[in-house]
């Protein structure tokens, strides 16, 4: 590591360590906990836009599937509570913007680009390098915060129903995603590497349309395609780079909704993927529980990472061969120029030098933003051998040459 970047290690899964913020913020939550009930949420996303209009009712069932599941700390229930009224407030101004322009629904998305790997894969940074081409469109976070804000709104963060819970100096807490604050969780800023006009997960529009997650997710990827349209009808241009982890499982949706596009998919350790997971999971949960079940985590972490492999490889033949291009990690953080020159190949864009200087740009921004890097420790944090995980993953290492990361 050069000489210039700080190790991390964060050794207090098990026993987290709470910052003092944190701990101020749980005891306000405590002292003032709020109403999570269906009536209360909607009510707080009315007055918060003055508007009324929900759209179809479909919505409702999810809606009311994650207010039921939420019996956390109270200061879980708050932020349950902020992140609803956030999502329902962007799909009252997503329909009130549809029932003044239904034009929007008859927009084409053409020929996106479609990075699809698992969690910890290298998608964002990917994503990112992309993005960098000033001809193509991304979500970014403060974007996907409060995605319909149009001229002379007001922005949902300023709202003090939206940001209910007590905030750092001067009230003001940065965030690293749509209402995680990092003086609550300071090391998440290293774990994500993501500021607010950083490129964001297209899914995330799909948190206001409450999905489930056993049930049929058709009518939510259409519902994301068409939140798509608005944004590039809003503002432009209308060619697309998109990701998100979770469209590992549902290749077949994608299809259905963009048949034209690019799919990227990268390739990386996934011993790496699932340890930086699980880190990632532990870490946040000190909010959200008075225990943390370190062990139960990373196994979920390790079954989301190898159901995310297994549904792609399952249904990777379903893509035509000349509509993917395969990115190993390694290789990709390497050289980045290479890795965009094969993408662009395949998705018929050309490679010009103000996208060159761009991506050199990206590239040496990003490194002086990761400035600081977590080191793990397998053994020490899961007490689990690398070696004994690697073998559950012996069918995909069998089918693609990732370099092994963690020994």
């Amino acid at each position: 590591m050069p000489a210039n970047h700080q190790s991390i290690r964060i050794d207090d899964l098990r026993n987290p360590v709470l910052t003092d913020a944190a701990r101020r913020t749980i005891e306000h939550a405590e002292r003032d906990p709020v109403d999570l009930t269906e009536d209360a949420v909607l009510s707080s996303a009315s007055e918060l836009t003055g508007l009324t209009d929900f759209g179809p009712g479909t919505f409702r069932a999810g809606l009311r599937r994650q207010l039921a599941d939420t019996t956390g700390t109270p200061l879980d229930r708050a932020e349950m509570f902020r992140s609803v009224v956030r999502n329902l407030a962007i799909r009252l101004r997503f329909h009130d913007l549809l029932g003044r322009h239904p034009e929007i629904r008859d927009l084409r998305i053409e020929k996106p680009v479609i990075i699809v790997g698992p969690s910890r894969s290298g998608t964002t940074y990917l994503q990112g390098t992309i993005a960098a081409d000033s001809r193509l469109r991304s979500l970014r976070l403060r974007e996907a915060a409060d995605p319909f804000l149009e001229a002379g709104g007001k922005p949902l963060a300023d709202s003090g129903e939206i940001l209910s819970i007590a905030g750092g100096e001067g009230g003001k807490p940065s965030m690293v995603l749509p209402g995680v604050r990092t003086d609550l969780l300071p090391h998440l800023a290293t774990i994500l590497q993501l500021g607010p006009d950083d490129v964001a997960q297209e899914n995330m529009l799909m948190d206001s349309n409450f999905p489930i997650d056993d049930e049929d997710q058709a009518p939510h990827y259409a519902y994301m395609a068409t939140m798509l349209k608005a944004l590039q009808w809003l503002r432009g241009p209308d060619r697309w780079v998109l990701k998100a982890p979770q469209h590992c499982q549902y290749l077949r949706l994608l299809l259905a909704n963009f048949p034209g596009a690019t799919f990227v998919m990268t390739h990386r350790d996934p011993v790496a993927m699932v340890q930086s997971l699980a880190t990632m999971f532990a870490y946040v949960t000190r909010l959200r529980s008075a225990e943390v079940d370190v062990d139960a985590i990373f196994a979920a972490a390790a079954d989301r990472i190898e159901g995310m492999l297994r549904a792609r490889m399952r249904d990777r033949p379903l893509i035509p061969d000349d509509q993917v291009v395969d990115v190993l990690f390694h290789e990709f953080t390497a050289d980045q120029l290479s890795a965009v020159r094969r993408i662009y190949a395949a998705a018929g864009l050309t490679v010009t030098d103000e996208l060159c200087e761009n991506i050199a740009t990206f590239n040496a921004e990003h490194r002086r933003y990761r400035q600081q890097r977590i080191v793990h420790d397998l053994r020490a944090d899961f007490g689990v051998d690398p070696e004994k995980l690697r073998e559950r993953f012996d069918f995909y290492y069998q089918c693609h040459p990732v370099r092994l990361e963690v020994r």
